[in-house]
Order: C-alpha cells, then sequence, then structure tokens
C-alpha cells in the first residue's frame, strides 16, 4: 500500500511540475502580445535570439509568427544597419520590475554586437571576444482591465553602449 501511494505522490509533483508557468507570464504575454506597438526597429533584424528560457517561452510564438528567424543559442548577433556579414538581429529579455495592483512595469531588453573585430589569419567570419555591445532597454506600463493584462505605453528608454 505504501509503495502505491508513493507512485501516485511521485506522478502528482511530475505532473504539477510539468504545468508550471513562470511567475508573471501573463505580463510579459500583454508585451509580446503587440509587437508592432513595443518593438520600435529600425532597421528592422532578420534573427532574434533570447537571454533566457521564460523571455523564450513568452516571445518565441509572436516572433516566429511575425516572420523573424529564432537564432540559436550562443549566437553572435549584430546590430541591424551594421555593415557586411553577420547574423542581424537582436538578443531579448523581458522582465517584470514592479506589479502594483492594477499597474506593473515591465521591461524590454535588447542587446547585440556593433562592431566586427579583425580576426586572427585575416578571416573576415570570426568576431572579437569584446566587440562593442549596445544594449537598449525600454519600461512599459501595463494595466489590468477586467481580468487581463493590456499595454498602455512606453514609460521610458536608455541605450548603453560599450566597447
Amino acid at each position: 500500500m505504501g509503495i502505491l501511494r508513493a507512485r501516485w505522490v511521485f506522478v502528482a509533483v511530475v505532473v504539477s511540475m510539468a504545468c508550471y508557468h513562470f511567475p508573471h507570464e501573463e505580463l510579459l504575454k500583454a508585451l509580446a502580445g503587440e509587437p508592432g506597438r513595443s518593438f520600435n526597429w529600425n532597421p528592422q533584424p532578420r534573427y532574434i535570439g533570447f537571454s533566457d528560457d521564460r523571455t523564450e517561452f513568452v516571445f518565441k510564438p509572436v516572433i516566429t509568427s511575425a516572420g523573424y528567424v529564432i537564432a540559436l543559442d550562443g549566437s553572435a548577433l549584430v546590430c541591424p544597419g551594421v555593415p557586411g556579414e553577420g547574423m542581424h538581429g537582436y538578443m531579448l529579455r523581458a522582465d517584470v520590475d514592479t506589479v502594483m495592483g492594477d499597474s506593473a512595469i515591465v521591461t524590454l531588453v535588447q542587446t547585440c554586437l556593433r562592431e566586427r573585430g579583425r580576426c586572427e589569419g585575416g578571416s573576415e567570419s570570426c568576431l572579437t571576444l569584446n566587440p562593442g555591445v549596445t544594449v537598449t532597454g525600454t519600461n512599459y506600463l501595463l494595466v489590468r482591465r477586467n481580468g487581463a493584462w493590456t499595454l498602455v505605453k512606453p514609460l521610458s528608454g536608455a541605450a548603453v553602449i560599450s566597447g
């Protein structure tokens, strides 16, 4: 009887883990669901990568349906508009910063390489270990109306360029 009960407990734990959703998933889906309003990409990227599993889980269906190519893990994404060969796109990360009742602030961060370095042996196809990096972050206000989160507007943004 004890072995049978242990099996049922094990099955219940496995099922509950499979059904787990990331915290704040609905907030991020509200941002991801309106890419025309939240992604001001000029020039447009071809590739999109994800910095973490939660961002990929939420944004991948929207990004794929919008016609972008999903970059493989570990891909070096060159900023759109930088001349030359390479995978032109952004690495995305989305985070929920603050939830205050029916209002929330969500941040979307885009990262890309802004310059290509010289490669050893004259090869043109590699990137330096410390190229210039552009990191752009935008904070968005979301509001819950009738139980559903909706994007209201971008609040602020910042860009950091290193290298």
